[in-house]
């Protein structure tokens, strides 16, 4: 390689020593070229050095996550979310998988995954999909597994893998199982009494994939699966909590991830509890209590929103809320249900007046 000096007007060539330095990583490739001046024969500046550096830009899955509950008994059948986000530049034949642990069974048939504002697609497990991804492109799979075995409060942990390239992310949620269950040897018990126990047993968004604006209903279904009626309780729809509820008198108002002009959730009061056996759907466009809730009928942000029902709800003097339950705490909650909502027009006409977002929730009495 010859490089002219022509800072020091000799027209003798100058010789040089070329040095290349590739350094490949995951985010970025980079070239330096060190041009370093022959000792001897030189002029008398000092060495120079040149860089030349390109830096190629690579896919980012960071903000990619996997819900699933935080709680289950064996038997039970449990819904997990794969969200995949790309953040960084567009890639091709990203794979995802998902090995389903021991102690939990596939349920056939389950696997969903979608790109916002398109149609479902079925999948199979443990190599979900194949998919292309452009910058910020997002998909949603869902799917089912029924948890067939666990020891009280066993961890179910099962983890998706998105794998591209040569790179992976890993991204995994933990289930307990039996969750605070205890057993006392020997066990004698007589004239035991009879108790209730309410559950919610679902919770459906209609239409599944809703666009901001659009006019959406949600349904919980609760049930008394005890053996003796229950009397009058509440019943909230959380939608975003933060944290999530875990016990009675927890109110969706009062666990608000936000400021309250986006804080929302629905209540509803049973007068006549439930018998046992018995099941009722509360729909969230009838029969709430208007004073105790702040929803618009459809969601106001285009993202991916968590829901959560809870029976039992709210009775302030009592920490078991207004049923003593043969179960509490967890055994009364629903979720998360995720929905992914996206851009749609927002119609604040049918809101109504600004001040009804700054309105505050007023404490709820504590009934029975």
């Amino acid at each position: 390689m010859k490089i002219r000096d022509r800072g020091a007007c000799s027209s003798k060539p100058i010789k040089f020593l070329a040095t290349a330095l590739i350094v490949a990583g995951a985010s970025a490739l980079v070239l330096l070229v060190v041009l370093n001046q022959a000792p001897r024969g030189g002029p008398s500046w000092a060495p120079s050095q040149a860089l030349a550096q390109g830096l190629f830009q690579v896919p980012d899955f960071d903000q990619s996550y996997k819900t699933g509950p935080e709680s289950a008994d064996a038997g039970d059948t449990i819904t997990y979310t794969i969200v995949a986000v790309n953040g960084g530049d567009a890639i091709t034949g990203v794979l995802l998988t998902d090995p389903i642990p021991n102690g939990a069974t596939y349920v056939p048939g389950s696997c969903r995954y979608r790109r916002p504002g398109e149609s479902d697609q079925s999948c199979t497990l443990p190599e979900i999909w194949q998919e292309d991804f452009a910058t910020g492109d997002r998909i949603t799979t869902t799917f089912s597994v029924q948890v067939t075995a666990g020891s009280m409060a066993w961890s179910l942990e099962n983890c998706a893998y998105l794998a591209w390239d040569g790179q992976q992310v890993e991204r995994c949620t933990t289930t307990e199982v039996n969750p605070g269950a205890v057993c006392y040897l020997p066990l004698v018990m007589r004239n035991y009494p009879p108790l209730p126990d309410l559950r919610v047993t679902a919770l459906t968004v209609e239409p599944a994939n809703p666009a901001t604006g659009e006019p959406v209903t949600v349904t919980v279904a609760v049930a008394n699966v005890g053996s003796a009626a229950a009397g009058p309780f509440w019943v909230d729809l959380y939608f975003d909590p933060d944290p999530p509820p875990t016990q009675a008198n927890q109110p969706w108002d009062q666990l608000c991830a936000s400021d309250l002009a986006h804080c929302f959730g629905v209540s509803w009061y049973l007068a006549e509890g439930l018998a046992p056996g018995e099941a009722l759907v509360l729909s969230s466009r009838a029969g709430y209590e208007p004073d105790y809730t702040r929803w618009p009928g459809y969601f106001v942000e285009s993202r991916m929103h968590q829901l959560y029902a809870f029976a039992d709800s709210w009775n302030d003097p009592l920490w078991y809320g207004a049923v003593r339950e043969s179960n509490e705490g967890l055994d009364n909650r629903y979720g998360p249900v995720s929905v992914d909502v996206a851009p749609g027009v927002l119609m604040l006409d049918r809101i109504g007046p600004l001040e009804w977002l700054q309105r505050p929730v007023p404490r709820r009495p504590s009934r029975p």
